[in-house]
């Protein structure tokens, strides 16, 4: 009886759920027990950290939740804000929650927090991501929903339409989590940004922010949506550009007429149906502009980009610093099999992507590297052939073309990127770490079967994530390869977030303006295939063999020019000219032979040279 009493007692103890108690009011979560662990995950789901921009506070700022009187049962998750490729029962526009995993100490020691944001796009591609297994490593994890499309970036460039609403959204979050993790067992001077894709742009974003100083300590950037805006500032959209956009949005759905003024524009714009807004997502040619740009024209005390991203970076003043930045992609990570683009390539033939690659894509990244010239291009071209295609001859599958294409624009695009990134970076930041991720990857985000010898965009968060997402988008448990890869992953990352940097300084070196160290994640005992990559080589070729190769043809040219002249008159003359030279030579040399033998002919040896001859 006294065995089943206590049985009984711990059963109603760990049935309990689990409760936090904030300003807001009381949240009650849900437990969940991890393969070979007694000890229960919390998870709370969809808090509110904002009230609901909806009405009068739809294309507005953020502004704090008032919280609930009785109490709030965070049991399910809350639904995505609209964007582009969403069923709108799916969807709602009140849609500024939050998703908290937690590991409580038993000791009831605050723990370190990682705030994740991730949306594939700024216009949709976000997921629910399933965070229990990193949770479980000893962080609070906490996911945050966002506005994205127009319903973030219309704006009018004007403190009435400010624009830039993700990012105030991120903000307000961070705010929220500064005030509120501690009840959650959360501690708010450990908190790490983690952003993956267009989340990544968000928390390159938050650091060079002013607003953000204090709010958080390291940050972890998985393959940027928009990296080459932190290098090149000709990359950014500008806010004028972006309001004559949402002008002409306007006035395509009725609310700008000759006499319009801005208040009057916002005014419509609100009290339009969200169904008519969600239309015009369909507009590709809008995924442009709807992206965070440089608020400086509104008055200092409310900017929150007071600058483009490259210049802040590149500005002494720009980051929030001392802060610890690992910054990394994956090998294939042009490919995203949702983009409509790599879809179409899966019905085409491998003929048909090679020449799409040398006609298209590579001219684009010689012009990024500076070395598109006419006159050197055929042999840079055959070089890149012979690097990334030399199987195009043979019978190869559309699915290899594919991949070729992918590894040859994911070296420049992404793993050369940051490293010119990293190098601005870290003029300013005293410990950045570089890595690119290069575990092959068997499914992607969207559950995709994939058989690539390299990680397309995303396979690092599937590995981060582990065991959870693998079962959500593939609808399988995931393979003793990809656990491996997983806890491989994840022991990097685990450390950066707790102790500031992901292993030993002799294993992976900091990146440094000098020693531009660039650790490949990969392990050849688990995967075999790792063993023949070498991130160094690859940015080699781009960087000093191509460069190398191009100076030499110019001076190959230049040397033949030389010699044949400019143009074509003078070429003709200088062949003349050589020609003539040749017959002259030639007429001495035959006249010189004709002396000597006449001489040889009349000879007459003397005695002397008769016993010489005996």
């Amino acid at each position: 009886m006294l065995l089943l009493s206590i049985l009984y007692i711990l059963t109603i103890v760990f049935a309990q759920d689990p409760v936090a108690n904030i300003a807001q009011g009381r949240v009650v979560g849900i437990k969940v027990f991890m393969e070979n662990s007694l000890e229960p995950i919390e998870i709370y789901f969809g808090i509110p950290y904002a009230a609901p921009p909806i009405g009068k506070l739809r294309f507005s700022p953020p502004e704090r939740h008032n919280g609930w009187k009785r109490t709030f049962f965070a049991h399910r998750m809350a639904p995505s804000c609209p964007q582009v490729d969403t069923d709108s029962k799916d969807s709602s526009e009140n849609c500024l929650y939050l998703n908290i995993w937690t590991s409580r100490r038993v000791d009831g020691q605050l723990q370190p927090v990682i705030i994740i944001f991730y949306s594939e796009t700024w216009t949709g591609g976000s997921l629910n991501l399933p965070c229990q297994e990193l949770a479980s490593e000893g962080v609070v994890v906490v996911t945050v929903a966002y506005r994205l499309h127009l319903l973030s970036f219309f704006t009018l460039k004007s403190v009435i339409a400010r624009g830039n609403l993700a990012l105030l959204d991120q903000y307000m979050a961070l705010l929220w989590v500064r005030e509120n993790i501690s009840a959650f067992g959360g501690d708010p001077t450990s908190v790490t940004l983690l952003g993956h894709s267009a989340g990544a742009d968000s928390v390159l974003h938050h650091v060079v922010s002013p607003r953000t100083t204090g709010l958080y300590h390291r940050v972890i950037i998985m393959s940027p949506r928009n990296i080459w805006q932190g290098i090149y500032e000709n990359r950014s959209v500008t806010a004028g550009e972006q309001a004559k956009v949402s002008k002409e949005i306007a006035r395509a759905i009725g609310c700008v007429n000759y006499t319009s003024r801005d208040e009057d524009i916002l005014q419509c714009m609100k009290d339009k149906p969200l169904e008519e807004i969600i239309k015009l997502f369909s507009n590709t040619t809008l995924e442009k502009y709807m992206q965070p740009t440089s608020d400086d024209f509104l008055p200092v005390s409310m900017q929150y980009l007071p600058s483009t991203l490259e210049k802040a970076i590149r500005h002494p003043s720009g980051l929030n610093v001392p802060v610890d930045i690992m910054i990394g992609t994956t090998d294939l990570n042009s490919l995203r099999l949702r983009d409509s683009l790599f879809k179409s390539f899966l019905r085409k033939s491998n003929k048909q992507i090679y020449d799409f690659s040398m006609e298209s894509v590579l001219p684009n990244i010689l012009n990024v590297l500076l070395l598109k010239n006419s006159e050197t291009y055929q042999t840079l071209q055959e070089a890149v052939r012979w690097e990334y295609w030399n199987r195009i001859q043979e019978d190869i599958d559309n699915f290899s073309a594919l991949e070729s294409l992918g590894f040859m624009d994911s070296v420049v695009n992404w793993a050369i990127a940051s490293s010119y990134l990293a190098e601005k970076l870290a003029t300013q930041v005293p410990r950045v770490y570089v890595f690119r991720y290069s575990f092959p990857s068997k499914v992607d985000l969207y559950g995709n079967r994939l058989n690539f010898t390299g990680a397309v965009n995303g396979a690092d968060l599937i590995a981060l994530f582990g065991d959870a997402i693998i079962l959500q988008v593939a609808r399988r448990s995931p393979t003793n390869d990809e656990k491996q890869i997983s806890t491989f992953f994840r022991y990097y990352v685990m450390n950066f977030v707790k102790f500031g940097s992901p292993t030993t300084q002799e294993k992976w070196p900091r990146f440094t303006v000098k020693d531009k160290t660039i650790f490949e994640i990969c392990d050849n005992e688990i995967y075999s295939y790792c063993r023949f990559k070498s991130v160094k080589k690859d940015i080699s070729f781009w960087l000093q063999y191509l460069p190398q190769l191009a100076n030499s043809t110019l001076r190959n040219k230049e040397y033949f020019d030389m010699i044949v002249g400019y143009g074509d008159g003078y070429r003709l003359r200088g062949g003349v000219y050589a020609m003539c030279g040749i017959s002259i030579i030639l007429l001495l040399m035959l006249f010189t032979s004709g002396l000597l033998l006449r001489r040889r002919r009349f000879y007459r040896p003397s005695s002397v040279d008769s016993q010489i001859a005996y």
